[in-house]
Parts: structure tokens; C-alpha cells; sequence
């Protein structure tokens, strides 16, 4: 059984992420806007968060990337309904171990949840610094 947060902004696609996942025996809880979804990954750093890539209030993908920063150990299901290669890539690049696209079917959302609990979790990599060489004048 694993700990997970669901942040999906319309109704009947939380509650229905919300009950696959406690058909499968996780605990879950649910947020409707990105704002209150990463506070609370911040806060409890769940095994699992299943994100929707367009929220009301803030970018499903900018969520991601800061709730990974926030939570190294929490793995991150993207959810949207745009199948965009574009899109996917970005989200991968973020942080999320997988993308599922709605419409889906339940199992789509049970494997993609069984993938990130099991499969080998690398961290995020380090922040990128800026190397800034500063050489002085040449006397005239």
C-alpha cells in the first residue's frame, strides 16, 4: 500500500483517479488546483503523485518540477489530455516517470502507478550553476 496524492482540477476525473487508486489499496488524497497539491507533496512527500498537465490555477508541469525539488522521493504520473510529443518530453524532462493520456482506461492508471512504485528511482540531478570567470583588465 502506498501514499498517494491525486491534483486534478475536474470533478469526475479526480474522484475517479481517486477511487482506482483505492481499489488497488493506497491511500489517497485528492486536491482539486495545483497550489494546495504541492503543499501538501511538500509536506508529506508521497510515494506517488498523479498530476493533471493543465490546471486551473498553475501548470501541471510546473508542479511537477518544483514538488520534485521539494520531494526527491516522490515518483510523479502525468495525466493529460494532450498527447503532444512535445508535451511528454517536457514532462519527462521535469520529473514525471510516466504519462498517461485521457481518455484511458483504469488499467492505464493502475500500471503507471505499479511502474512507479517498483521500478528503480533515480534522483533529481543537481541544480545547474553558472560558472562566471571574471579576468582582469590588461594594464595599458
Amino acid at each position: 500500500m502506498a501514499n498517494i496524492i491525486v491534483i486534478e482540477d475536474h470533478p469526475p476525473v479526480l474522484k475517479l483517479l481517486s477511487a482506482l487508486c483505492q481499489a488497488e489499496g493506497h491511500d489517497v488524497m485528492a486536491f482539486d488546483n495545483g497550489r494546495a497539491g504541492l503543499d501538501a507533496i511538500r509536506e508529506l512527500a508521497p510515494d506517488v503523485a498523479l498530476v493533471d498537465r493543465r490546471l486551473g490555477d498553475v501548470d501541471g508541469l510546473d508542479v511537477v518540477r518544483e514538488a520534485r525539488t521539494a520531494s526527491p522521493s516522490t515518483r510523479f504520473v502525468m495525466v493529460s489530455a494532450c498527447a503532444e510529443t512535445r508535451d511528454i518530453v517536457t514532462a519527462i524532462k521535469r520529473g514525471a516517470c510516466d504519462y498517461v493520456t485521457k481518455p484511458f482506461e483504469p488499467e492505464e492508471i493502475q500500471n503507471a502507478v505499479q511502474r512507479a512504485l517498483t521500478e528503480p528511482h533515480e534522483p533529481p540531478p543537481p541544480p545547474r550553476q553558472k560558472l562566471v570567470i571574471i579576468c582582469p583588465k590588461k594594464a595599458a
